[in-house]
């Protein structure tokens, strides 16, 4: 059965006249130099494509959305945790303390904030902007947090926020132990392996060889970061080992531009450092 439309002359004037055009095209395009490319590709993106790419911006901006309030909830259950957790200890110190006669600890503060990863033209790959609405003047330099573990600290006050660091700093330097045993060093930014950052734990004892997997936490010494913070867990040993000391590889706890919420550590009551008691008249 022959069908009358595929063989109408017109048709077949048509289809050439088309692939011929397209001919044209593709070797105009071919010998246009760079700048009369990006022209005509400004041209397209402008006219043609532009629906398509609004659909497509529309889209990634609903797919970052829904991650990261996927994040904030997984960070908000966990905060939910720790503060439960924390509720219990604080109540077992309380009693414990009063069975041996010890003073209340001085409390421990830590305000709320949001990080952005270089949100100002000033900040580098490795710095954050640290906005919060508490009326708590922050101070300078602060340890930030995140549900996970260590974050960075901050370095500079501004208004209504402050600007910090990230641990992948080259300066960025903590104070950090095992959770099991006494072994005891210092944490750098080391290299990224795999597009992932790493830790690297220095001065560890000689004698004290640590395995695989163990969690590293934040010593406290320093005054700048809370003590018990995890840092990270030991991936393998260093390459670098000398007579008295070992390093070992870690696995930080927090990735860098990952964390969207943090909690930067305040050591004193909001209301100031418990002040003295007033010495009795007449003195000794």
């Amino acid at each position: 059965m022959r069908y009358p439309t595929i063989d109408r002359p017109g048709r077949k004037r048509r289809d050439f006249g088309l692939v011929a055009g397209l001919c044209a095209v593709s070797l105009l395009l071919a010998n246009l130099g760079e700048v009369g490319r990006l022209t005509v590709l400004r041209g397209l993106r402008a006219t043609v494509l532009a629906p398509v790419l609004a659909v497509h911006r529309g889209y990634e901006r609903g797919t970052g959305l829904a991650r990261q309030v996927e994040e904030l909830t997984a960070e908000r259950d966990s905060l939910a945790r720790q503060v439960a957790a924390a509720a219990d200890l604080a109540e077992e110190n309380h009693r414990l303390r009063a069975l041996v006669g010890l003073p209340e600890r001085l409390a421990e503060t830590f305000v709320t904030g949001e990080i952005t990863p270089g949100a100002a033209g000033d900040v580098g790959p490795h710095t954050f902007l640290f906005r919060t609405s508490s009326d708590v003047r922050l101070t300078v330099p602060a340890g930030v947090r995140s549900p996970k573990g260590l974050v960075g600290v901050l370095r500079a006050r501004r208004a209504g926020s402050a600007l910090g660091e990230f641990w992948t700093h080259p300066d960025f330097r903590v104070a950090a132990r095992v959770s099991e045993g006494d072994a005891t060093g210092i944490v750098r930014p080391f290299r990224v392996e795999a597009g992932e950052s790493l830790m690297l734990l220095e001065g560890a004892p000689f004698q004290a060889e640590i395995p695989a997997g163990t969690r590293v936490v934040t010593s406290g010494i320093g005054g700048v970061h809370a003590p018990g913070i995890p840092v990270g867990t030991i991936l393998r040993e260093g390459e670098s080992r000398s007579g008295w000391s070992r390093s070992y590889v870690i696995r930080p706890a927090v990735q860098p531009g990952y964390a969207r919420v943090g909690l930067a550590w305040i050591p004193e009551p909001l209301d100031g450092p418990p002040v003295a008691p007033p010495e009795p008249e007449g003195g000794p």
